[in-house]
């Protein structure tokens, strides 16, 4: 399970790799290059992005049934991560942000230059007023899995990805990741604004 996740992670995140062919941010209009809607009001992630791990709080945990459990740090060539398993747990969840990093050229931008490659590729409405859609190689909703993509800066991107436990012993929300991902990302937006 570790690994599917970390391969749509990195999939995600690879997206800010190569050249950068997007407009340069204030550079006017409503859309980038590839037709990204503009981030209006960047969030400075730099503090949470140093401990991704800080994105969910006790309370917050509370809230997405997760209590008491543990973040996972790592770093990645395409940024730091921070996983969240409950997946043999009441819940049945497990919850992985991931920010890009890099030369600046990981935005919503890049994400639709590329969208041809992906299976999943479907807009959401904004959270926060930050642009969203579901990104991933394959459609792997039915299965408990999706990846929600947030645009936080005009070259910045937050991917939530969330796995749930299907099988015999489903999780409660089982056939509901797409919610569960919203819902986590809402979150970690809140604590990005708290320690911008």
């Amino acid at each position: 399970m570790r690994t599917l996740l970390l391969l749509t992670v990195i999939a995600l995140a690879a997206t800010g790799c190569g050249d950068s062919t997007a407009a340069p941010a204030g550079s006017g209009g409503d859309t980038t290059q590839h037709g990204a809607p503009r981030v209006r009001t960047p969030l400075d992630s730099t503090k949470a992005a140093k401990k991704p791990c800080t994105l969910l709080s006790g309370p917050q945990l509370k809230t997405l049934d997760m209590v008491g459990v543990e973040g996972v740090e790592e770093s990645t060539p395409t940024g730091p991560i921070c996983s969240w398993d409950d997946t043999e747990g009441d819940s049945g969840q497990y919850v992985t942000f991931t920010f890009t990093t890099g030369n600046g050229n990981g935005g919503l931008d890049r994400v639709y230059e590329l969208k041809s490659t992906f299976q999943l590729f479907e807009l959401q409405a904004p959270l926060q007023d930050y642009p969203t859609l579901l990104n991933a190689p394959t459609d792997d909703r039915r299965n408990g899995v999706c990846a929600l993509v947030v645009g936080i800066t005009d070259t910045q991107i937050l991917t939530t990805t969330v796995k749930l436990r299907t099988g015999p012993k489903p999780a409660p929300r089982a056939f509901e990741p797409c919610a569960v991902a919203r819902e986590a990302a809402d979150l970690a937006l809140t604590s990005i604004r708290e320690q911008a």
